[in-house]
């Protein structure tokens, strides 16, 4: 049964109309009551309205801020009579009750009792949604507008307090005959990223009559249910030891992220600038992470060895991973071998020759001669000195395959073709890293490449480029 409509007016200035459909409503801030009140100076079960054989009364619940019937607080646990036109208030908020009879068009000439024409021109009343919406998916509010004036008036609704683009009013203007009444549903639609935090938004349909130029507010809430979502990813994806791990929080709650890294051989160890992160809503942050391998090489080709990264989100959940190679090139490499050895022999050589020169120097009786005291130095020192080894690869070397891993698949290892051309030489087979070769033929430019003809020890024949476009990686060192 309609009673009257209670309308309320907060200290901003906004208007809410609630209609009232039971003889007794208990009015407060609490969720569970039939008239919510959402104002700070209104307690949470504040008073209780009774409408009774057209007597209206009104009794405090025992409030901390009071209730007020005109200018007079009422007693506690009393009920007190409001006379026809007489305001209350609640706290800070004030209140009209209005009967329903009293909401039909009236003449111009005869105003309502305790009422004037701009007062009722309009009703507004808004029923906001009863459940909390998931990000990402619409649900719908009701706005039940009324003319209460004695002329056509055009009538634009907007809601205000949501963020742009969350809410879209079916029909923004409409048109009202005197007494006639009209809804509007409004749909709510929260984006699911991060700009929808998880919680309550409160918010106002404001209904701007044309004919008296006065707007009208009804209050209304959402609520959005929280949502989880990062992503990990690591930069760069291959290095010698320093990485950064970078995590961001696609969410629209704050989050605590627990990061941890682990190899199959475990044989690299792992420092954190921090193992525990945390993230607002939309936050990013990256963390830099040391990679180190736990026992050192002298010798051995260059090699790219996989790493994962784990980001886990409480004890239970799945963890987000994210994939990265650590170069380990030992000082000593095959390929740097030759050239270290006619260093050695060189720096030997030239002790010997200058332990000779001394010693020769110290014999002042000697006559001068053709057969010079240095001749048997140099003679030495050349008996001293082996043949070297020429440096870098020639037809029948032994090499082997460098640079070569198979991650993530076979197609990262050394494609040996038909000939010294990428465009022009099929694939005969690929081969990975450690796989020992002898050279047969050579060398080709060709496409930017140094080719070579290599033999595997499997019987793979075919040809194969020296080195990367830009020279940094060798995929054939000398063994």
């Amino acid at each position: 049964m309609d009673y009257g409509t209670l309308r309320v007016a907060t200290p901003d200035g906004q208007i809410r109309e609630y209609p009232i459909t039971a003889p007794s409503v208990v009015i407060g801030r609490a969720d569970g009551n039939q008239v919510v009140i959402d104002h700070v100076s209104v307690s949470r079960r504040h008073a209780q309205l009774v409408i009774e054989s057209g007597r209206v009364t009104i009794e405090d619940l025992g409030s901390g801020t009071g209730t007020f019937v005109g200018s007079q607080r009422v007693t506690g646990n009393a009920p007190s009579l409001v006379e026809s036109g007489q305001s209350m208030r609640f706290g800070d908020v004030e209140a009209r009750f209005i009967f329903a009879e009293a909401l039909a068009p009236h003449d111009a000439g005869a105003p309502s009792a305790g009422a004037n024409e701009t007062e009722q021109t309009v009703g507004v009343t808004l029923t906001s949604p009863s459940q909390p919406v998931a990000a990402g998916s619409p649900t719908t509010a009701t706005v039940n507008v009324q003319n209460r004036g004695t002329v056509v008036d055009e009538l634009s609704i907007a809601i205000v307090d949501l963020p742009e683009g969350w809410a879209k009013v079916s029909r923004p203007t409409l048109s009202l005959v005197p007494g006639a009444r009209d809804e509007i549903t409004v749909v709510i639609q929260p984006p699911k990223d991060s700009t929808a935090a998880a919680g309550e938004y409160p918010f106002s349909v404001a209904v701007t009559s044309k004919v008296h130029g006065r707007e009208v507010r009804a209050l209304g809430k959402i609520s959005v249910r929280a949502f989880e979502g990062f992503r990990v990813t690591l930069d760069p994806t291959r290095a010698k030891r320093d990485f950064h791990v970078s995590v961001s929080n696609s969410g629209n709650v704050t989050i605590q992220v627990a990061l941890s890294a682990s190899d199959e051989a475990r044989e690299f160890g792992y420092t954190f600038e921090s193992a525990q992160v945390e993230l607002a809503p939309g936050e990013q942050k990256r963390v830099a992470l040391a990679v180190k391998p736990k026992g050192g090489k002298l010798f051995g080709p260059t090699l790219n060895r996989p790493f994962r990264v784990e980001a886990r989100q409480g004890a239970k959940e799945s963890p987000t991973t994210a994939e990265g190679q650590l170069i380990i090139a030992p000082p000593l490499q095959p390929y740097k071998l030759p050239m270290i050895a006619v260093l050695l022999l060189l720096v030997l050589g030239g002790l010997a020759l200058a332990a000779m020169t001394l010693l020769g120097g110290g014999d002042d009786e000697k006559p001068a001669s053709s057969e010079s005291p240095t001749a048997p130095a140099t003679v030495a020192t050349q008996a001293a000195q082996p043949t070297a080894t020429p440096a870098g690869l020639f037809v029948g070397r032994a090499a082997v395959i460098a640079n070569s891993d198979p991650v993530p698949n076979n197609t990262n290892c050394l494609a040996v073709r038909s000939a010294a051309s990428r465009e022009g030489g099929e694939i005969l087979g690929r081969l990975c890293t450690g796989e020992k070769v002898t050279v047969k033929a050579g060398p080709t430019q060709e496409g930017g490449f140094t080719w070579w003809q290599i033999q595997s020890a499997g019987g793979l024949l075919g040809w194969a480029a020296e080195k990367s476009a830009d020279g940094s990686l060798p995929f054939i060192v000398p063994q």
